[in-house]
């Protein structure tokens, strides 16, 4: 699929939110209180008020902020994995952002008191199922992803109770400072502050950081990666699941989203950088990539453990 066409399936929900709620607004200008309604508690009544020209712009900036950065994501994505995937959460969160926006235009029409305002909860469920219905409709019009095919990784032959193993740690230097940063910021709004405010910062900070590194290993259990300080969470690869391995390359973003443990349809992923990876391809058709230096090596290590612990189970 071009970029135009991805560009297009993108843009074109949020800028038909962005008109609908422009024109609903600058429509009913008139008939709005001078402070309008704009958030609603779980039991219907209005808890949030803006001014009216406030609201206006601030509900066109997030439409049209979302907009660009949602567009220029499926444009950047190419025809890498990912870009379906952007595309269609684009489209979806146009439409689940732009409706309860008209919606509470709507609302304050002709109200003298906009305290008294209320928004039925049903509505939530409606935006929901308008925005996973748009999102899956542009999913079905764009072409199947596509992303890069790993190098096949020869098979090193091992004999029969030959020990080896393959071992990498892969540090992220970005995620190690962002959880410094967050840690630093729980220890002064600790020492400053409330503790009850700084213990999320401090918890998040700590995860971060023994999220930063993990260990990719390759031995006689099949591929495992774990935290190098935290035993769980890990993934475990026993050889009896796995088809194949190679190496390939992966831009984190693009391809999976982000960075961390990442979800795609029939493709994980354990992401630190962009780069150099180890795929894996189990019996199940699904693909693992992990993102480590050597990953020729452990690609072709773990092929011929595969392969002799298929030649074992079938004496």
């Amino acid at each position: 699929m071009n970029a135009i066409r991805r560009a297009a399936l993108t843009a074109v929900p949020f800028g038909a939110a962005t008109a609908a709620y422009l024109g609903t607004f600058l429509a009913y200008h008139d008939r709005l209180p001078q402070r309008i309604a704009t958030h609603f508690s779980g039991g219907g009544g209005a808890d949030a008020f803006m001014g009216r020209t406030t609201a206006l712009w601030t509900g066109c900036g997030l439409l049209v902020g979302l907009g660009l950065l949602f567009t220029v994501l499926s444009v950047a994505s190419g025809k890498n994995a990912g870009s379906r995937l952007n595309t269609a959460l684009g489209a979806g969160t146009a439409v689940a952002l732009g409706y309860p926006l008209v919606l509470t235009v709507l609302v304050n029409v002709d109200v003298q008191d906009s305290s008294g305002v209320r928004l039925p909860l049903w509505h939530v469920a409606v935006l929901l199922l308008a925005g996973v219905a748009v999102g899956a409709l542009v999913w079905w019009l764009m072409d199947e992803e596509q992303h890069p095919e790993p190098t096949s990784a020869a098979s090193l032959p091992l004999a029969d109770g030959e020990a080896a193993a393959w071992s990498r740690t892969i540090v992220s230097r970005v995620l190690l400072l962002a959880a410094g940063a967050i840690v630093v910021a729980g220890v002064f709004t600790v020492a400053f502050g409330s503790w009850q405010r700084g213990l999320a910062p401090l918890v998040i900070g700590l995860v971060c950081g023994a999220a930063a590194a993990v260990r990719v290993t390759v031995d006689r259990r099949g591929l495992t990666v774990t935290s190098t300080v935290l035993p769980r969470p890990r993934l475990a690869l026993p050889l009896g699941s796995i088809a194949d391995a190679g190496s390939v390359r992966v831009n984190a973003m693009t391809e999976f989203g982000g960075w961390g443990y990442r979800i795609r349809p029939n493709r994980r992923g354990v992401l630190l950088r962009s780069g150099e990876a180890l795929s894996v391809r189990t019996t199940g058709g699904r693909e693992y990539v992990v993102t480590v230096d050597d990953s020729t090596t452990a690609a072709a290590l773990l092929n011929g453990l595969t392969d002799r612990d298929a030649r074992e189970r079938d004496q």
